[in-house]
């Protein structure tokens, strides 16, 4: 795969970055974004700022399918997102990279364990299966027709619920370059649109508001998109595409919808549900409202307010922490444990009477685990070995008694006393009665320091939105299309309620290849001409200009989100320092990395240095961006 890098140019003097703003004429739409304009010829009736043919709301891998399957279309498309340049990706992004790509030869093995999947749930047809199920077959051949080398795909063998008929002779995860964990299918997703800057622009800090439609006849014309303080009428002459996420980060949306209160989200922080209230303002019908990936057990980073990372709560050590099997036990705000702390929660799901329900979290609920539990393990990969810096930095709250600690966390010390003594007894009998921990993972706490951090509830994603048909097209609330308007994605996902795993991210693909092929198709109920009476807007990035002095070389490496640009000054032959320009990996996830490397680097005078585990990627992005520097110093 060819590496797509940003356009970087080296000058003297100050780092300038210009774009080209025009003024947000009064409009139909401009300014309070209420629509003022009669009946007649609408779209005269509104001061367009850009025209496109196709609007991609949405810059994760649902948005990047749809810009990439509507620009091969022959369209001209604009890709609008909320979040700042680095932080793009959505879900996409933090996702393990997994993609659900079913065996052709066992398709009807695969449509009945889709409706194993269904369950009780009726609001997903047997059509809406086999459309999952035939675009998920053909992710398949569309990963070759993209240039990847399908004999490569390394093979995941996830069937998240075996118990499940069809699942386990069918299914199958496919993952690039048989990485897990660190962006590579977003980046080969980003790539992919960055490829095709011809006839694909993308708007960064540039959230869409509004929909622009004419109520009488109710179709989409466009789309208002917020630009520094600014409001822009964006005409889409064949389509809008909402393929924005959910509302894992709406606490309102998340107590209304998911009975969820206080919970946070673990991946991208900019899914605020504002497609819901889009949708809801042109009279689309919302379906899926309560399907949750989650919730699962999380600390939350206090470095950017969501979920430190994925479940810990399991004996797995090789995907997670495998604290779980540790010296500890989880408890609610009364002092009691409320569930097996090994257990592996299928996407936040558990097992309840042979049905599986979102996982119940009670408020002021804590990790309390021993000394012993420190020594011998860490709660995330990401953490400090020994967990000292968290402890430092308050993170983790420390005692030198169980009624000590009780009285800190705001728990009745008898109370916490109490359990833990039971706890421990179960611990020496190798039986738990309450939550069926198995023996060999029944380990007292009972050796001091005692050590306690808040869990919260923390989702994967949310995947309820706007109701879509196979076309993807987003249907109002008498089950009709409205003009122009479709999704892909998770924004009104297809799944009712539980999925397996990589589901996402498969639908990601087929649903962004519909909705963008079909929002490309020339409309014949709109005008074909512009109705652009001026220069339009263009908020597309500028290229990066960096300084160098004497004996200062650029490195660029492939980070998380996007590139990570950095300079590296040279004493000679020696590696004097290291400096960041561009930067955009996840706080608190890659923190030690950014900081550790660096100092390993100069300290060894060699880029032969130990990646920081837990971050591998951001690891891996420094050091290739150093060995690129240093290339050029040669």
């Amino acid at each position: 795969m060819q590496k797509f890098k940003r356009r970087i140019s080296i000058i003297a003097g100050l780092v300038a970055i210009t774009a080209i703003v025009a003024a947000c004429a009064s409009s139909a739409f401009g300014g309070d974004g209420k629509n003022r304009a009669s009946s007649g010829n609408f779209l005269s009736t509104v001061s367009w700022d850009a025209e496109y043919d196709v609007v991609v709301i949405g810059f994760g891998g649902a948005g990047a399918a749809s810009a990439v399957s509507a620009a091969d279309a022959g369209a001209k498309v604009l890709v609008l997102e909320k979040a700042p340049e680095g932080e793009e990706g959505g879900n996409t992004r933090y996702a393990a990279q997994l993609v659900l790509i079913p065996k052709e030869k066992e398709r009807a093995a695969a449509i009945t364990y889709y409706k194993g999947l269904r369950g009780l749930y009726n609001n997903q047809s047997d059509d809406e299966i086999n459309f999952i199920v035939d675009g998920s077959i053909e992710n398949l051949p569309w990963f070759e027709k993209m240039g990847v080398d399908i004999s490569k795909l390394a093979v995941f063998p996830l069937v998240e619920y075996p118990e499940i008929k069809g699942g386990n002779e069918s299914i199958e995860l496919r993952f690039i370059d048989g990485i897990i964990w660190q962006a590579t299918f977003w980046k080969f997703l980003r790539k992919l649109v960055y490829d095709r800057q011809d006839n694909i622009d993308v708007w960064y800090k540039s959230p869409a508001v509004q929909l622009i439609q004419d109520k009488d006849s109710k179709t989409i014309h466009g789309v208002v998109a917020e630009h520094d303080g600014r409001r822009y009428n964006i005409r889409a002459k064949n389509g809008v595409v909402m393929a924005l996420g959910g509302f894992e980060n709406n606490d309102e949306m998340l107590e209304n919808y998911a009975q969820l209160a206080d919970a946070r989200a673990k991946g991208a922080r900019y899914n605020t549900g504002d497609g819901i209230k889009m949708a809801i303002d042109v009279g689309a019908d919302l379906w899926h409202m309560s399907a949750l990936s989650g919730p699962d057990l999380n600390f939350i980073n206090p470095e950017t307010g969501n979920g430190m990372h994925y479940l810990f709560t399991t004996t797995n050590t090789a995907l997670y922490g495998g604290f779980g099997a540790s010296n500890m036990i989880l408890v609610g705000g009364n002092g009691k444990r409320f569930v097996d702390e090994t257990e592996l929660g299928r996407h936040g799901h558990n097992e309840v009477g042979g049905t599986y329900f979102s996982q119940l979290v009670p408020k002021n609920a804590y990790c309390v685990f021993d000394e012993t539990a420190r020594k011998t393990g860490t709660v995330y990969k990401v953490w400090s070995p020994g967990m000292e810096e968290e402890i430092a930095k308050g993170w983790i709250i420390k005692a030198n008694s169980i009624q000590e600690l009780a009285g800190k966390i705001n728990i009745d010390p008898a109370a916490l006393a109490a359990e833990i003594t039971k706890y421990n007894g179960y611990c020496r009998s190798g039986r738990d009665p309450d939550f069926g921990v198995e023996a060999a993972n029944l380990k007292p706490l009972e050796t001091g320091p005692y050590y306690a951090f808040e869990v919260k509830a923390t989702l994967t994603n949310t995947q309820g939105g706007a109701k879509r048909n196979v076309e993807c097209e987003v249907l109002d609330v008498w089950g009709k299309p409205i003009p122009h308007l479709y999704s892909a994605g998770e924004f009104g996902s297809f799944f009712t309620d539980i999925y397996n795993g990589g589901g996402n991210l498969s639908e990601c693909l087929f649903t962004g290849r519909t909705a963008g092929k079909n929002a490309a198709t020339v409309k014949k109920d709109v005008p074909a001409g512009s109705v652009l009476n001026k220069s339009g807007v263009d908020f597309r990035l500028a290229p990066l200009k960096v300084t160098l002095g004497p004996n200062e070389y650029l490195g660029t490496g492939s980070g998380m989100g996007s590139d990570l640009v950095l300079k590296v000054r040279m004493d000679g032959s020696k590696i004097a320092a290291i400096e960041y320009i561009s930067v955009h990996e996840t706080p608190g996830l890659s923190t030690r990395a950014i900081v550790n490397i660096p100092q390993a680097i100069i300290k060894a005078q060699s880029t032969n240095v130990d990646i920081v585990t837990g971050a591998t990627a951001t690891s891996k992005a420094i050091i290739q961006a150093v060995s690129d520097a240093l290339s050029k110093a040669k």
